[in-house]
């Protein structure tokens, strides 16, 4: 994400989601700029259609729901919406403050289920309080980090951003929290969708799900994969997609305007955001963004 204006200005231009309301988006931009030095203090935003959203001055998340039309992960978002169903069960691997569970709450429903994991105390508490306020009772918050044990661990917190801390961190730096396998945390049900933003640590993740995997669930992977963090614990994108690959996963893109999952490149240049889809799961999968199911 640049941190510049200028690039700020450039991605809420380009955004597809902004097509037809560039000039909103500018606006809400310079609104929401002015909001954080002037009046200093939280706001409620209405995102996804009317659910409420506690914006903070020292987050990133209620400027990309302002600057980028709503959906500010266009492809992985449209995706979400055209393929979750009433009762799918959707794992959240890095949840913040709650974007994805939510859309993936209200995507699931009341019958369905949302396993959220955040290990950092602050967005704990925002995502709980953003939860409560939408009545979402069907989310449950697991304040902790996934990985490939169970135990604890230092979290490291620099910034907005967070992670497991290395051997590069000062000794005493950051918080220590809880560390589990999502095979031991999650209850026993179908599992649709689950998504990874851990800074690094996703091959670690997947390592801790190989039971559920080992069943092709979820048949939906969403993967941040950035080779500079996942260097840090000594894997890489190539590592990860050819494990996926060898465990019956085929790693793909999202194009929103054909509605088709298409093949990602073999270097992650166009972006480090992938899906991997279960190959049993593909046809079906395919069905559910058509309509057809």
């Amino acid at each position: 994400m640049p941190t510049t204006m200028h690039g700020l200005v450039r991605m809420a231009w380009e955004h597809p989601a902004n097509r037809g309301r560039r000039a909103r988006a500018l606006a809400a931009m310079a609104g929401w700029q002015a909001w954080k030095r002037l009046v200093r203090r939280p706001r409620d935003l209405s995102v996804f259609g009317g659910m409420s959203f506690r914006a903070y001055r020292d987050s990133t998340q209620p400027g990309r729901f302002l600057y980028f039309g709503g959906l500010p992960d266009y492809e992985e978002m449209t995706f979400m919406k055209r393929y979750l169903r009433p009762g799918d069960g959707f794992i959240d691997g890095g949840a913040n403050e709650g974007m994805f569970s939510l859309l993936a709450a209200q995507l699931v429903g009341p019958s369905g289920a949302v396993h959220a994991f955040e290990a950092v105390p602050t967005y704990v508490k925002r995502l709980q309080h953003n939860l409560r306020a939408n009545s979402l009772d069907w989310v449950t918050v697991h304040d902790m980090a996934i990985g490939a044990e169970q135990g604890s661990v230092r979290f490291f917190i620099n910034g907005t951003g967070s992670r497991l801390r290395t051997e590069a961190d000062p000794p005493q730096a950051g918080v220590q929290v809880g560390l589990g396998r999502l095979d031991e945390l999650l209850p026993e049900r179908a599992y649709a969708m689950g998504k990874l933003d851990v800074e690094g640590t996703e091959h670690l993740a997947l390592s801790g799900a190989s039971r559920l995997i080992a069943r092709g669930e979820p048949a939906v992977w969403m993967l941040e994969l950035v080779d500079k963090f996942l260097h840090r614990f000594g894997s890489s994108s190539r590592e990860i997609r050819e494990w996926l690959q060898d465990h019956g996963y085929d790693v793909v893109m999202y194009d929103p305007a054909r509605n088709q999952l298409v093949p990602a490149p073999q270097t992650p240049s166009a972006g480090p955001d992938v899906l991997a889809v279960h190959r049993r799961s593909r046809q079906l999968v395919q069905a559910r963004l058509s309509g057809r199911v």
